[in-house]
């Protein structure tokens, strides 16, 4: 995997799929999620476009010391972008990722924006986000997350891709220190003013996610000068739940964008 270097000389890895001209697209993750979690992007989103994820600072290695702000975050993100030759992308921000989309939209040209259970720091729910991370390492514990992340109909539908998701939490899932760092992160976050943030913006929201509320989702979208609302089937991760749809949903937008 390739990897890009922050300007204090933390290696940040990251991943690109396509080859296509079209302009690309960056996938920014929550806080203590491995690159898994943008599995049913990253390949599907790609084609004509170029689409790149990475791992926040501190997610691969137990060492890393915190503690991080958003924008030390989008200052890596600036990074990755540069290194993977992504300038200007369509970003696609989840929870914390999308406060790092925003900090990095503010002081960087971007082509859209596109945020999914992404709220302002105090407007997160903390008992509801605690729900979505292990409170030990084995499985038992990463299983008991799994009511928080997916409805009950979509784990009946499957159990297998259950099995694979443990294994993943496991296996790519930021250590605990380090998720805490990131955590922090998100809750220390207050926008900037979002009438100065002029481009094009999807702000999108499960159904059912446990972390943030509709209201104070929709109420980013209404305050962004671009922005709309979106609904997405789904608790926490929504945007796995519901992939095909929002993906092509993503998909229209960006071309959308690229044609205006």
């Amino acid at each position: 995997m390739p990897t890009a270097t922050a300007d204090d000389g933390t290696e940040l890895r990251y991943a690109v799929a396509g080859e296509g001209a079209e302009p690309p697209v960056a996938l920014v993750n929550d806080a203590g999620y491995g690159a898994w979690a943008w599995g049913w992007q990253h390949e599907p989103l790609a084609g004509r476009r170029r689409v790149v994820t990475y791992d926040h600072r501190g997610t691969g290695d137990p060492d890393a010391d915190g503690p991080y702000d958003v924008d030390r975050l989008a200052a890596d993100l600036g990074a990755v972008l540069a290194a993977a030759d992504a300038k200007p992308a369509h970003l696609v921000g989840f929870g914390l990722g999308g406060a790092v989309a925003l900090r990095y939209t503010r002081e960087r040209g971007v082509r859209s924006l596109t945020l999914v259970g992404t709220a302002p720091g105090d407007a997160v729910d903390e008992a509801g986000l605690a729900r979505c991370y292990p409170g030990a390492a084995d499985a038992a514990a990463v299983r008991a997350t799994l009511p928080a992340l997916f409805s009950g109909a979509f784990r009946d539908a499957d159990p297998s891709l259950l099995d694979r998701v443990v294994d993943w939490r496991r296996a790519e899932d930021a250590p605990p220190r380090v998720r805490h760092a990131q955590v922090d992160a998100w809750l220390d976050y207050e926008p900037e003013p979002l009438y100065e943030a002029t481009t094009p913006a999807v702000v999108c929201r499960g159904t059912d996610d446990p972390v943030v509320d509709r209201a104070a989702v929709e109420s980013l979208a209404a305050d962004l000068p671009r922005g709309r609302f979106e609904a997405v089937a789904g608790r926490r991760l929504a945007h796995v739940e519901a992939s095909r749809p929002l993906n092509d949903a993503l998909l229209d937008f960006f071309a959308e964008v690229d044609d205006d």
